[in-house]
């Protein structure tokens, strides 16, 4: 693997767990803020829509130039959407972080898989696709139990700082050891 690759995989798995602290089970935390689940499922849409609608465009425009700053960049963007989960206090104000939360992460998105697939192992495109879902995958499950508990105990509040610190985190990681990479 290699080495830009493996920083890409630690960064993100650090960035799943994170969100993977609260994100599968949003929908409660919407109830909270006033919504219901139609609620919650507008504001799932919204981040879906954002997100697919801008990826096309971003991914012909990432061709041309180099990705890793938008790697970082998304995951600083996640993490102040994260912290700005803390101060929602009306389904309106999660609207509009879901779609700056899908902002991010078709900016994220986009420009990492294209960075990894352009550093992935040659003829090895399979096992490194599989690395990255099985890492993130195991993360987020053991974050979601974890998130669950701290929920139950100290509320939502907890769970949204812990993962901004742990987003901020994964862009202090991307940035700390892409900077030096002439990529």
């Amino acid at each position: 693997m290699t080495k830009i690759a493996r920083v890409l995989l630690i960064s993100e798995s650090v960035w799943a767990f994170g969100s993977g602290l609260f994100l599968p089970i949003f929908a409660i935390f919407s109830e909270r803020v006033g919504g219901d689940i139609l609620d919650a499922g507008i504001a799932a849409a919204l981040f879906l829509l954002v997100t697919s609608t801008m990826q096309l465009p971003l991914g012909a425009w990432l061709d041309k130039v180099k990705e890793k700053w938008f790697v970082v960049f998304a995951y600083f963007l996640t993490a102040a959407v994260f912290m700005g989960y803390v101060f929602v206090s009306s389904k309106w104000e999660l609207f509009l972080l879901q779609i700056v939360f899908g902002v991010a992460i078709a900016i994220g998105d986009t420009a990492w898989d294209s960075m990894y697939g352009r550093n992935s192992e040659k003829n090895r495109s399979g096992r490194m696709w599989a690395r990255y879902h099985a890492l993130s995958g195991f993360a987020t499950a053991v974050a979601t139990i974890i998130g669950s508990v701290i929920i139950h105990f100290y509320g939502f509040t907890a769970v949204f700082v812990m993962g901004s610190i742990f987003a901020f985190a994964a862009g202090g990681v991307a940035a700390l050891f892409l900077k030096n990479n002439n990529i």
